[in-house]
């Protein structure tokens, strides 16, 4: 996909001259601006027409910075965060305080036009793209579930929108930990009415971090992907694309490190594999007034997760976690094409379905079972019998863990646009959702079991718990705005409601059914003693969590502030209810629990600034950006401490990037063009507890690259986190045990390119 992106770079210098853009030795012009909305809110419209803040990322900006995934994205936008941790199934996002370490998502990620339904999927390698959109704040109201902190748009290459009859390219590219990939593309117009695309890349790595306990790279990978395109027009009016792609990951995960030695040493494997694919149809019929669209995906998600549990050299528990996804969308909306009269609107539906079989069985091994089990449970039997104790005959057993999980919703959405006197534009949306949870769970442990007082013989045992829950959730999710254009400064302000879907945690089901094997076992005994489980983890109930709920508050600005200088800056207040946090519960267990436990507050800032020269030969760009968060809890008391007032962890304070790239375009028949690119990127202070007593210093990475062109092929060497910066990306707690996850080393590339 790396490739994709280069090449439609190298197209962009190859076509300038073709299209009439090479100016005169000594001029100075502006490159032609291509910062143009494609979301539902401002479809063909500049950035300067949204009443809200949004970052466009070319192919140049794509290459230059060396971005081949969504998370690579996000550090080139201020206030958004997805930190490179764990395994590919790891894809949080943290935008503007707001974000959640496990289940649903505060960014919406949509991929020509479909979104993507599970965040298992976010974190792919990119292919065909053509320009990145991101939008911050609340997206609700035209997107639905899951966007309140915002959405990330990409759109790709469609074999209708290529220059000429047929565009063939092709990449390669060796890096740092015998990193390879290598990926190629055909797009093809057959007539002026049909053409067809398909791309395919692969990739893989040795890996970064190595495990002390045996001295194997802990997180080598390797993945595929491939997309297959058909775009129709059939006539002037309609067009249709289909586009089936598919992928598979296969990756050594979960790098973590003691805290305290900051060494990777731990004894069972950590793995994660992927297989999903994605068939999606989208067609547009464009009237003389009226524009309608429509969008249907199916979307299939196949992934089993490994884990030690502990991240010790003992033997104390893994977590296995392997689960098939079924998801369906179906989006219509039909929208006035904007007039020169005082009203436009956009209206539509949408609709649902997702469908997943987990099963996750977490196994207890020996060191687990004195640890987590027996040491608990004999702390509170020999205060009764001192001389006595509980003991268990396996050396392992398994906590079985099977679930049913639906999703199912439907909504209503509209947008009226008033434009009453020239420059002012008024908004205002509503969208009316529904949707549908349910969880079917089937969890038990066996084991063999004797009570040294009672007992001469071990005792079978087994524990279960079955049941089902569902719940319904109705929203109404308000937007509106108000912005006022002069000729070169665009000023706006707004106010809109997002939500995060509610659901049920999982990942809570061990510690239940551990708490009730020892309750449950001094019934069987038919003896009652305190403390042999704890009572408030012993129901089903606990797992749920209700949706979280959003205001957002902001005004910014647009400015043209001089030829070829684009600014935008914006402030922010946010008021969150209902917060979605992680609680562990006290002592050595083996889960962790979602709960609506918190409100909290996030204000802060955002500037960025693009700027576009050319002259003679040369031509170059500037883009900067730095956003500001300052997110703390008003409300959190998780039963063990009061965090009132304190810094919402894992959310950057500041997030800071620059870059500049500058080309020689030489034009001759040796050499076509020179481009030197440097970027920095940094982000913190980000806090690690809701405590406050631990985080990562702000940090900041250097990287560069080269690029040499001739007429077909290109060359580039790249380089990130150039001056070798150490920092973490992740930091937790589990087992009353702090560990860590250290960011990339330094990392050095060669690519070649083609196009034809």
């Amino acid at each position: 996909m790396r490739v994709s992106v280069l090449l439609s770079n190298v197209l962009l210098f190859v076509c300038l001259p073709a299209a009439g853009l090479t100016p005169a030795a000594d001029t100075l012009v502006v490159l032609p601006e291509f910062e143009v909305s494609q979301t539902r809110d401002g479809y063909d419209n500049s950035i300067s027409r949204l009443a809200q803040q949004a970052d466009i990322l070319s192919p140049q900006e794509l290459t230059s910075a060396h971005v081949v995934t969504p998370k690579d994205a996000s550090n080139l936008v201020p206030n958004v965060s997805m930190p490179d941790y764990g395994s590919a199934m790891t894809s949080t996002v943290y935008i503007r305080g707001l974000g959640s370490r496990i289940d649903e998502s505060v960014m919406g990620m949509v991929v020509d036009g479909v979104p993507l339904l599970d965040k298992n999927m976010f974190d792919f390698r990119l292919q065909d793209v053509r320009r990145i959109e991101i939008l911050r704040g609340p997206q609700g109201t035209l997107y639905g579930r899951n966007t309140m902190g915002g959405i990330m748009d990409i759109r790709t290459i469609l074999p209708m929108d290529i220059s000429g009859r047929q565009n063939i390219t092709a990449n390669a590219e060796y890096a740092t930990a015998n990193s390879a990939y290598a990926d190629a593309a055909i797009r093809r117009r057959e007539t002026d009415k049909f053409g067809w695309g398909l791309s395919g890349q692969y990739n893989r790595t040795d890996g970064f971090y190595r495990n002390q306990y045996n001295g194997s790279l802990i997180d080598h990978s390797q993945g595929a992907s491939g997309r297959f395109v058909l775009d129709f027009k059939p006539q002037d009016e309609w067009r249709v694309t289909n586009t089936i792609s598919a992928g598979w990951t296969d990756q050594g995960a979960y790098p973590y490190a003691s805290a305290e030695t900051r060494i990777i040493n731990y004894n069972d494997t950590g793995s994660y594999r992927r297989i999903c694919a994605v068939e999606a149809l989208h067609a547009t019929r464009e009237w003389e007034r009226y524009t309608m669209e429509l969008s249907a995906s199916y979307q299939y998600l196949n992934d089993l997760m490994r884990m030690d549990n502990d991240y010790t050299p003992k033997s104390i528990f893994t977590l296995e976690q392997g689960q098939r996804v079924h998801s369906a969308t179906l989006d219509g909306l039909v929208r006035s094409k904007e007039q020169t009269w005082w009203y436009d609107f956009l209206t539509g539906a949408a609709a649902f379905i997702k469908h997943g079989d987990m099963h996750a069985p977490v196994t207890f091994k020996r060191d687990g079972i004195e640890e987590l089990i027996l040491s608990n449970a004999n702390r509170g039997i020999r205060k009764a019998f001192p001389d006595d104790s509980l003991e268990i005959v396996e050396q392992q057993f398994i906590v079985e863990s099977d679930f049913k999980r639906l999703n199912a919703g439907a909504a209503l959405y509209h947008q009226s646009i008033f434009k009453p006197v020239k420059g002012l534009t008024l908004k205002a949306g509503i969208r009316l959702d529904v949707e549908y949870v349910s969880l079917d769970y089937d969890c038990s442990a066996s084991l063999h079991y004797r009570m040294t007082a009672l007992m001469k013989q071990p005792k079978p045992f087994t524990t279960s718990m079955k049941g089902v829950m569902s719940d319904t959730y109705f929203q109404v999710l308000p937007r509106v705005s108000v912005q006022y254009d002069f000729s070169k400064l665009s000023l706006y302000a707004y106010a809109a409601k997002g939500s995060k879907a509610g659901g049920y945690n999982t990942q809570i089901f061990s510690t239940i059914i551990q708490n009730r094997m020892m309750t449950d076992m001094m019934d069987d005994m038919g003896v009652h003693m305190d403390g042999m489980g704890d009572e408030r983890y012993t129901r089903a109930e606990i797992t749920k969590y209700r949706p979280e709920k959003a205001w957002t508050f902001e005004t910014g600005i647009h400015w043209s502030a001089a030829e070829g200088l684009r600014i935008d800056a914006d402030i922010f207040y946010i008021d969150i209810q209902d917060q979605q946090v992680t609680v562990f519960p006290e002592g050595k267990t083996a889960g962790r629990m979602m709960t609506n436990a918190a409100r909290s507050r996030s204000l802060g800032a955002e500037a960025t600034l693009l700027y576009r020269w050319q002259k003679g030969s040369w031509r170059g760009m500037i883009h900067g950006s730095y956003g500001f968060t300052d997110a703390r809890f008003i409300i959190f008391d998780d039963g063990i401490n009061n965090h009132n007032g304190k810094h919402i962890p894992y959310s950057p304070q500041h997030t800071a990037y620059l870059g500049t790239d500058v080309c020689y375009r030489a034009g001759k028949r040796w050499l076509d063009s020179v481009s030197l690119s440097l970027s920095g990127e940094g982000r913190g202070r980000i806090w690690w507890n809701e405590a406050n007593t631990l985080s990562q210093p702000f940090y900041a990475l250097l990287n560069a690259s080269v690029e040499i062109r001739w007429k077909y092929v290109s060359l580039q060497l790249w380089a990130r986190n150039l001056t070798g910066t150490q920092y973490d990306v992740f930091y937790f707690v589990s087992m009353s045990n702090a560990f860590l996850q250290q960011g990339k080393p330094r990392q050095l590339g060669i690519r070649i390119a083609a196009v034809f």
